[in-house]
């Protein structure tokens, strides 16, 4: 008869935690493009291969899980795990409002406001090169930076122990303040080519008001934008997945 060790598969739970948690919110890994199972067997496979390293650097062999007040234990990796992938999807969430701001810019987007939630779609501009700057965090490799993200956290926050509300308040607002910048450093060119074609279209109809600049500017204006994603579009991606790459070392 195989015995089953009690402590080390409530060891095991206890890492899924916060490596599940991490990858439910983690640019990529939670994108609704993949099955929920298909997402969930990563979250298994990942902790199966990451278990022993994670539980051999805080000693499981010393510790009864059984002894400890389980529910408190899961709720504060799940909030690690939680923490660390919603930083990673606020990087994101920054370059989606920027992108969707210079597809208005553009004349690319159908609707005038931001959307609200996920269940509302992208401008197709914007969706474009955002799952294209997804797909380019796979084929660079960084994906695997997220999940040594969650290993260097074990050293930071021990399983069982959380930071202070300042902690996560600090690194969220860095985050912010850095995806951010870098998201208007990457469509500031399109915000910019809007602005001042549109000005000059309203500066041209100004002076004649005779000719219908409208049926001119609005094509003129939307393949000016979509040239210079072609223009653009080696510069944007190394731009960005070096600032990606800074912050994952910087967090």
């Amino acid at each position: 008869m195989t015995y089953v060790d009690v402590n080390s598969l409530v060891a095991g739970f206890v890492v899924f935690c916060r490596i599940g948690a991490c990858l439910a919110l983690a640019p990529g890994f939670s994108s609704s493009r993949l099955l929920m199972r298909f997402r969930l067997l990563i979250a298994i496979g990942l902790t199966a291969a990451l278990a022993p390293t994670v539980l051999g650097q805080i000693g499981s062999g010393t510790i009864d899980f059984r002894s400890i007040p389980l529910a408190s234990l899961i709720v504060c990796e799940c909030l690690i795990g939680t923490a660390i992938g919603m930083a990673a999807r606020l990087v994101f969430a920054c370059l989606e409002m920027m992108l969707t701001a210079a597809s208005m810019a553009i004349g690319a987007s159908s609707s005038f406001a931001p959307r609200i939630d996920d269940s509302e779609n992208l401008p197709e501009f914007a969706s474009i090169v955002a799952f294209s700057a997804a797909t380019l965090l796979f084929v660079a490799d960084l994906h695997w930076e997220i999940v040594r993200a969650v290993l260097d956290s074990y050293v930071a926050m021990p399983m069982g122990t959380l930071a202070g509300p300042k902690f996560f308040l600090s690194k969220i607002g860095d985050t912010l303040s850095l995806g951010l910048s870098a998201a208007f450093r990457l469509a500031s060119p399109f915000i910019v080519f809007g602005v001042v074609s549109n000005f000059a279209f309203a500066l041209i109809n100004k002076i004649t008001p005779q000719v219908a600049l409208y049926f001119v500017s609005v094509p003129f204006v939307l393949i000016g934008g979509l040239a210079l994603l072609h223009l653009l579009w080696a510069h944007i991606s190394v731009e960005f997945l070096a600032f990606f790459r800074g912050w994952l070392e910087r967090i």
